[in-house]
């Protein structure tokens, strides 16, 4: 969803400010409250909602978050709106008719109730907060009512806007004064001492000549955090595996002040050509890109580097706040499929380090058997490696992410960053 609509802002960069984010408001918003919005449109309709034509579905709605999300925009004129939009995608007078029906029923304020938490706390907090019963069913287990209803609740808030500064090119106080001249306000953001805060912009960001002289790029803090984890000088030798477009690639580069070498591993060609334009933006140098998959033989010597990145392909269940279409896309079968594939990355990366070397292996996702439990495993066949905690390495105030014996976390609803685990391996 993230690519497609920055493909279509990228076809219409001419679309004014108050257009563009209410386009970015209709599309986040209708994927954030979309089980919500079914299950009050189904109590609405005569049909059952599996037969209700996709393209009606869709349409109600983007009509439906307008009229119970949206303050601006009166109700009648989503309802009309609607319609123009079915009769414009030549749907038959019928399907213009039903969805005539349903929104001027939710129009006049007849809005089906929630149900209670006392009768089914899993239906209730489901429906109320948008989340897969799965889910909601997983995380109270182990989490309890209250902390489940924190963590729902967080990643239905808006993200904040964040970037990284380029420190091979500028500082944050002299970007902050240059994006000031570009029309954005930027301010310091909490924990991490080269993030800044975009609170008000003129245009869109991505279109600043400070973006395409790569002077910043976007980055949630948490995940520019991870990488502080470990402990780089110039000069060494990395493997990062799942490299995407490089936003952690770009962050080693400044670390090791291009001195050194990156070996930038993705298996997507279309990440690659983007992870290749970002490090050419950036200045980073001292980076290969290659192709190839992380749980396969890698073209690296044993014993021959100083450390190995494992962004590992997740469920991805801590950046939802970001992806909300994670909520219908991600079926709770799928969570078995991720750690065979980790396990096998962390696998063969294992005899890639030198003696002293470190496996830094990260995710962004919540779920125990894809974090502790799958290191702890690993671990288990590895007595070479062992955990390392050592929170003087990230900045002072991030400190506290890192916990005994060596888990790194941060979550949406105690820290307002994306959800992050990472953890550190040294090789003895």
């Amino acid at each position: 969803m993230e690519d497609l609509l920055a493909d279509v802002l990228k076809k219409n960069p001419d679309l004014p400010k108050n257009e563009r984010a209410f386009l970015l408001e209709l599309v986040q918003g209708v994927k954030r409250w979309e089980l919500r919005l079914d299950y009050l449109l189904s109590r609405l309709s005569r049909l059952s909602w599996r037969k209700v034509h996709p393209l009606v579905r869709h349409i109600l709605r983007l009509a439906a978050y307008q009229i119970l999300f949206l303050d601006k925009i009166p109700a009648h004129a989503a309802v009309n709106e609607a319609a123009t939009l079915a009769r414009g995608r030549r749907l038959p007078a019928s399907h213009v008719g039903f969805i005539n029906a349903i929104l001027r029923r939710l129009a006049g304020g007849e809005v089906p109730l929630l149900p209670k938490v006392e009768d089914d706390p899993v239906a209730a907090l489901a429906v109320a907060t948008s989340h897969p019963a799965w889910l909601v069913a997983r995380w109270l287990v182990r989490y309890g009512l209250e902390e489940t209803e924190a963590r729902l609740t967080a990643n239905n808030q808006v993200p904040p806007l964040t970037v990284r500064v380029n420190t091979l090119k500028a500082d944050r106080h002299g970007l902050m004064a240059r994006l000031e001249r570009e029309g954005v306000k930027a301010v310091p953001c909490s924990y991490s001492p080269v993030s800044l805060l975009i609170e008000e912009f003129d245009r869109a960001p991505a279109t600043l000549l400070s973006y395409r002289e790569g002077l910043w790029l976007f980055q949630d803090e948490a995940a520019q955090i991870t990488t502080c984890l470990l402990p780089l000088t110039p000069g060494q030798k990395i493997l990062e595996i799942g490299a995407g477009r490089g936003g952690k690639t770009t962050h080693l580069g400044e670390r090791l002040k291009n001195q050194g070498l990156i070996l930038a591993l993705d298996n997507h060609r279309q990440r690659l050509r983007s992870l290749q334009q970002n490090l050419q933006r950036w200045g980073v140098t001292c980076a290969q890109t290659i192709r190839g998959d992380g749980t396969q033989l890698l073209p690296v010597r044993f014993g021959s580097l100083d450390a190995v990145v494992i962004d590992a392909p997740c469920s991805a269940l801590g950046i939802i706040r970001r992806h909300p279409e994670i909520k219908t896309r991600l079926q709770e079968a799928d969570l078995a499929t991720f750690p065979p594939r980790q396990r096998q990355m962390l696998e063969g990366a294992a005899h890639l380090p030198k003696v002293g070397g470190c496996l830094l292996y990260i995710t962004c996702t919540t779920e125990p058997e894809e974090n502790e439990d799958l290191v702890a495993c690993f671990l288990a066949d590895h007595p070479e490696y062992r955990l390392n905690f050592t929170p003087d390495l990230l900045p002072a105030p991030a400190r506290e992410f890192l916990q005994p014996p060596g888990f790194f976390r941060t979550t949406p609803a105690h820290h307002n960053l994306d959800g992050f685990f990472a953890a550190v391996l040294v090789r003895g």
